[in-house]
């Protein structure tokens, strides 16, 4: 009976000791489009970049604006995070965590005197700098911020054993968001740069303080490369999508 019993405390410590997904370092190009009313302009260009050691989660994104108004806005976000254990997929813990939104004029940008730590021209979501960026860009930028999670789990969660309309809860240990719903919405396709990819397709969205954030994300993953290639959110100034560009 002690043998059976350690057996199968051995088996249930191995299944929570699994690690977790091993990504080599990736840079992943985007394009960003912007619709409001009659509005629809590529309005940006930017790079995710990403990689994990199966413990460890380092993942940025870094965006640049075209001339909007004799500005550019720059989005800067990084998130690195422990991998725990979990029931069924991994918890995330966060190890460090920041989101810059900048917007200089286009002049100061371009010269040889821009420097990107002016105050003046930037905020970040732990409230640095002296830029008044509205309420609504600063929940966005932690919002994308956090969602540099979900390149993570594109890659972890099973898609191909879910059913369309179930969804998974993954707890997160930071600052901001406490954890994440995904909702599997079932299979689809991408075209991009004339290539099409079969996708799977589903939607996502943060708490903060205990409540939805109100901001749910649309999201389609390549089911062979498991990389976001379309990713789409409603946001106060308008919809945002960000397209793969690879």
């Amino acid at each position: 009976m002690k043998k059976v019993l350690f057996l199968i405390a051995f088996t249930f410590s191995c299944l929570f000791a699994k690690a977790g997904v091993t990504i080599p370092y990736t840079e992943i190009p985007y394009n960003v489009n912007y619709h409001w009313g009659i509005i629809d302009v590529m309005i940006a260009h930017g790079f995710v970049k990403i990689q994990s050691d199966g413990e460890k989660f380092h993942g940025t994104l870094d965006g640049t604006s075209i001339p909007w108004e004799g500005h550019i806005i720059l989005v800067s976000d990084t998130l690195n995070f422990n991998i725990l254990p979990g029931n069924g997929i991994s918890k995330e813990k966060v190890a460090y965590q920041s989101g810059w939104y900048r917007h200089p004029k286009v002049s100061y940008f371009h010269s040889s005197g821009y420097n990107s730590a002016d105050p003046a021209i930037y905020k970040n979501i732990a409230g640095g700098g002296e830029y008044n960026a509205s309420k609504s860009s600063m929940e966005a930028i932690t919002v994308t911020s956090d969602m540099l999670g979900m390149f993570y789990y594109a890659k972890e969660i099973n898609f191909a054993g879910m059913q369309p309309g179930q969804h998974v809860v993954i707890p997160i240990d930071g600052e901001y968001a406490q954890e994440v719903v995904v909702t599997y919405e079932g299979n689809g396709t991408f075209t991009a740069e004339g290539k099409t990819y079969n996708t799977y397709n589903c939607r996502f969205e943060y708490t903060y303080g205990g409540q939805l954030s109100g901001y749910q994300v649309e999201m389609k993953i390549g089911q062979d490369n498991r990389i976001p290639l379309y990713i789409s959110a409603s946001l106060p100034v308008g919809r945002v999508e960000m397209l793969y560009a690879g």
